[in-house]
């Protein structure tokens, strides 16, 4: 059941007493990440089954029926905005060089691998409104954007738009201090910063640009923490790494323990989506 007061967008308690802040930020989405309690973000798709960042990844992941799929996003020479997380295309697909080197359709007619430098596949390189098209409807797209060209940002949004899925897209922000600019070009997108010291996370959300933030596992003030969570702040951890690698050898235990430590995140990106669907049954389905 979705909390009342998260409805009418966020919750602050503070020394029992109840007032609300307004966020700059999309209420549908809001509203979809406020109906459970925890949900499952897959990490460039389900890439342990498919190659990341390509369309099977994707809709693996929408099989499995987790929340979020996290995807990277580069430009094209001739400025076309694709699935791409590295510079290169050297290590996910049959071709060489770098994709800001490269046009959309020499991209086009490469193959992603199976993995890093693995076997190759008859899958293509995705662009981001084929991606937009997919998910729509379906599941929340967390867009990565690796691209060097911040002009791109301004593109990304304009295909968004152009797909009607302002409700339905993270903007991830690496660096906070830019929340201010990029919210400019379009204040309806989420936006949806990283916090490296609780000291950004506190300026994040004295911005009132958005509610959701992705923090590091060094965050260790658990009570203060679990007060933003109370005040309907959406926390975003990652199992990726040494969780995840444990979780494969090691069982559900893992994971219990995980979500016992960081009892105040509401968001947890893997890189195993299936694994966490098995672990914690029903915990983030719909």
């Amino acid at each position: 059941m979705i909390h009342i007061l998260t409805a009418l967008r966020v919750l602050l308690v503070s020394s029992g007493v109840l007032f609300s802040v307004v966020y700059a930020q999309s209420d549908r989405l809001l509203t979809k990440l406020s109906a459970k309690e925890l949900h499952i973000a897959a990490h460039r798709g389900a890439h342990k089954q498919f190659p990341e960042n390509s369309i099977p990844s994707i809709l693996e992941a929408i099989k499995l029926g987790v929340s979020i799929v996290e995807l990277d996003i580069r430009s094209t020479k001739d400025g076309v905005l694709i699935l791409m997380h590295d510079g290169t295309v050297d290590r996910t697909t049959t071709g060489k060089g770098k994709v800001s080197h490269l046009t959309y359709s020499e991209i086009e007619n490469l193959y992603l691998r199976d993995s890093p430098a693995g076997a190759t596949t008859n899958y293509r390189v995705p662009t981001l409104t084929e991606v937009l098209r997919l998910c729509k409807g379906k599941i929340i797209l967390d867009i990565d954007f690796k691209e060097e060209n911040k002009k791109y940002v301004a593109k990304t949004f304009e295909l968004i738009v152009a797909e009607n899925m302002e409700d339905e897209v993270l903007f991830f922000l690496y660096d906070h201090k830019e929340m201010e600019n990029i919210y400019k070009l379009n204040p309806r997108i989420t936006l949806f910063p990283r916090a490296r010291k609780m000291s950004d996370l506190h300026e994040i959300l004295e911005s009132k640009r958005t509610s959701i933030v992705h923090i590091d596992h060094s965050f260790d003030n658990s009570d203060e923490l679990l007060k933003f969570k109370d005040q309907g702040v959406i926390l975003w951890l990652n199992s990726l790494g040494d969780t995840d690698e444990q979780a494969l050898r090691n069982g559900n235990t893992v994971y219990d323990l995980f979500l016992n430590k960081y009892p105040y995140v509401r968001v947890i990106q893997t890189d195993n989506p299936g694994l966490w669907n098995i672990m914690v049954p029903g915990s983030h389905r719909q």
